[in-house]
């Protein structure tokens, strides 16, 4: 690129990689190349910091939310287990738990799910 008679050249542009037109190999061998980044949580800190209560239909019933955990799509059951997140979403103790184990992130609201 030229500005005003002098000659830019990027010097980022070799660094650059257009991943929409890799093919899977080539994506597979860049993971490999760059590792994993982990936002996650180990298991042990995921129940140590996971507040957790049993469903109740008739409380969700009264709050007027009684809509099904967004990670399985599945209704919840009286009695069942749930895990509540800081920011208040709650889903099943199950589900949560594996998500967290991947990001620390709530599924419907994207803060941060648990203060560690």
């Amino acid at each position: 690129r030229h500005y005003r008679g002098v000659d830019v050249h990027d010097r980022h542009r070799d660094m650059r990689l257009d991943v929409d037109n890799m093919s899977y190999e080539e994506l597979l061998a860049l993971g490999e190349r760059i590792g994993n980044v982990n936002t996650g949580l180990s298991d042990h800190m995921v129940m140590k910091h996971l507040r957790r209560r049993k469903y109740s239909s008739a409380t969700a019933k009264e709050s007027a939310v009684d809509e099904p955990c967004c990670i399985c799509r599945e209704e919840y059951v009286d009695g069942e287990d749930l895990g509540l997140l800081d920011c208040g979403h709650d889903f099943h103790t199950a589900c949560i738990k594996q998500w967290l184990m991947v990001k620390n992130l709530c599924p419907i609201c994207k803060n941060t799910a648990l203060a560690t």
